[in-house]
């Protein structure tokens, strides 16, 4: 039975190739060390790095608990403690250990009163660095399986969602450049269209006097400035009217480039719509020196539109109004 453990552990792990996010593949991994290694009690805790923000190691969190350990918010507090001032638990890793040979005494306090017989933490790696552990743990012996089997069951287990997890990142990272337009770094249209519901819905609820509003940004003249100034200067032009709407969004919103000269804004703002573009208008003028400018649209939501496409559809009429408007004040100078 032994020998086909391995085996059956690997053919877990084809399913776990199918898991979207990180904590659906440590439910699974979680399934096949209760299945195959009698492990009856144990966690996940882990550090995400996020994409938004730049990779950098989140607080460590627990997940997946199962067993002794679930449901028991005073061990997954305790434990995210203890990880974070030592990402190995200071204990001996990769192997097994008896209850009461644990040698960190802040852990052995926090397993206190769990029954637990034995209790092991295997690193889980993600680029060469310790970014969480399997923390397995038995109540009741092992009668199916050797101690040498059951350490190569856990070293197998770790190994494989090491690897699954930074496939999963690779995935993101790959998802989250589809998304980017190259040029000026803001959204593209898809992932200004991904964001959109989670964004309103994350918003439902604005304080007094704050409004969501939905922007349009184009370039005046853009073919002309292309013409005369070459591609290279059309491509500052681009990049320098992002900075400036992040200059005014902030961490408050979201900015996309639609195509061509064309830009989009969503942000949560105190000012009416107008006011909010009125700035915007202001920030790139101010950076162009006279070479460039732009023309804005707006709308709030739920006051011109509660869908995107009514929003866009009033922004968008509003952006003509003030390229006309432009214009014709241009022509009277």
């Amino acid at each position: 039975m032994e020998a086909n453990l391995l085996r059956r552990l690997y053919a877990h792990t084809r399913e776990w190739g199918r898991a979207q996010r990180g904590i659906d593949l440590l439910r699974l991994a979680a399934e096949a060390l209760q299945a195959l290694g009698q492990i009856d009690t144990g966690c996940f805790i882990y550090r995400k790095r996020g994409i938004e923000t730049d990779f950098v190691p989140q607080p460590a969190e627990a997940f997946a608990p199962w067993g002794a350990f679930q449901d028991d918010a005073r061990f997954v507090s305790g434990l995210r403690s203890l990880f974070e001032t030592s990402l190995t638990l200071d204990v001996p890793t990769e192997r097994w250990l008896l209850a009461e040979d644990i040698p960190n005494l802040s852990l052995v306090e926090l397993v206190r009163g769990h029954g637990l017989l034995e209790l092991g933490v295997w690193p889980i790696y993600s680029r060469e660095e310790v970014r969480g552990a399997i923390i397995v743990a038995r109540t009741r012996p092992a009668n199916r399986i050797t101690a040498e089997m059951s350490n190569a069951l856990v070293d197998a287990c770790a190994a494989q969602v090491s690897l699954a997890l930074d496939m999963i990142m690779a995935l993101r990272i790959a998802e989250h450049a589809s998304q980017r337009d190259l040029l000026t770094g803001a959204w593209n249209r898809r992932g200004i269209e991904s964001r959109i519901g989670h964004f309103i819905n994350s918003r439902s609820r604005l304080q007094d006097r704050q409004h969501v509003i939905l922007g349009l940004v184009d370039v005046d003249n853009f073919k002309e400035i292309n013409d005369t100034y070459g591609h290279p200067t059309g491509d500052r032009v681009l990049r320098n009217i992002v900075h400036a709407m992040r200059a005014c969004v902030e961490t408050h919103g979201l900015i996309g480039r639609l195509g061509g000269d064309e830009f989009i804004v969503l942000c949560q703002s105190n000012w009416h719509w107008h006011e909010f573009m009125l700035q915007i208008q202001s920030a790139v003028a101010n950076r162009a020196n006279g070479l460039y400018a732009i023309s804005v649209g707006g709308a709030e939501w739920g006051i011109d539109g509660t869908t995107f496409e009514a929003c866009y559809a009033k922004a968008d009429e509003r952006l003509y109004a003030n390229k006309r408007a432009r214009k014709q004040a241009a022509m009277h100078r």
